[in-house]
């Protein structure tokens, strides 16, 4: 035995090298990032570089969605009793299909990556809406809701001016992996309550599974192309699964 890749061995490895390289450069530098979670210094937010990214994540986030899927659609198949949706039970106004579509992605892509580039504006702004919208949630009279939530917009645009040119903290940056995984498993787990009723288990973990393979895809489009471009990814994945859901309720 010389040790040597066989003619057969190096074929298999040539073929399976010109497959990756054939691949989109976005897939290639996404699973790069998944391998070895780091922050950039800087997103590149130019339209073209968010045009380039967005169409292949695109493409490679409804393809994961559909494997997802598709094995929990088996599992049904085979017997396993999914528990209710709760927008099953409620109509598809053309107000709650925008809040689908544009609403909450804005609102989650803010809460759950805003911060994600480690800068200490955009985690003071991100704090403040929360201190916001509880002011909103829980102050008691009117006045109270709108003023509290109004001061805290204010000052995350004063953090966000203030801040606006410093860098990430080291400390984020070192333990950027952490924050990364963290932000995908709060999304994925927040979406547990939209099967509120049902009864928290593990068992119920591998339904928010879309969720948080599409928070791995918006994170790493957080910090290579910036928060717009997350956003308007998150928008048309919404827009697909609105779609398919109007179909069904047709």
């Amino acid at each position: 035995m010389s040790g040597q890749p066989t003619r057969a061995g190096l074929s298999a490895d040539t073929a399976n090298g010109g497959l990756i390289a054939r691949a989109p450069y976005e897939w290639r530098s996404f699973a790069r990032f998944l391998r070895q979670p780091t922050l950039p210094g800087r997103a590149d937010i130019s339209l073209k570089g968010s045009a380039r990214a967005l169409v292949p994540l695109f493409a490679l986030d409804m393809v994961l969605m559909a494997l997802v899927l598709g094995a929990i659609g088996v599992a049904a198949a085979m017997g396993l009793k999914l528990p209710e949706h709760m927008l099953d039970e409620l109509a598809l106004s053309p107000v709650l299909i925008g809040f689908i579509v544009v609403g909450a992605p804005i609102a989650e892509e803010t809460l759950f990556r805003g911060w994600l580039s480690g800068r200490p504006g955009h985690i003071a702004a991100v704090l403040l809406l929360l201190v916001g919208g509880g002011a909103f949630l829980f102050a008691s009279g009117p006045v109270a809701k709108v003023a509290g939530a109004a001061a805290a917009l204010l000052l995350a645009g004063v953090a966000l001016f203030v801040w606006r040119k410093r860098p990430a903290l080291a400390w984020f940056q070192r333990h950027f992996r952490w924050f990364y995984g963290a932000s995908a498993l709060l999304f994925a787990g927040m979406h547990l309550t939209n099967f509120a009723g049902q009864g928290a288990s593990p068992a119920m973990l591998p339904l928010v599974l879309p969720q948080f393979v599409l928070a791995l895809i918006l994170g790493y489009l957080r910090v290579h192309r910036g928060l717009a471009t997350g956003m308007a990814l998150h928008m048309l994945h919404n827009s697909v699964f609105a779609g398919l859901m109007l179909v069904g309720a047709s």
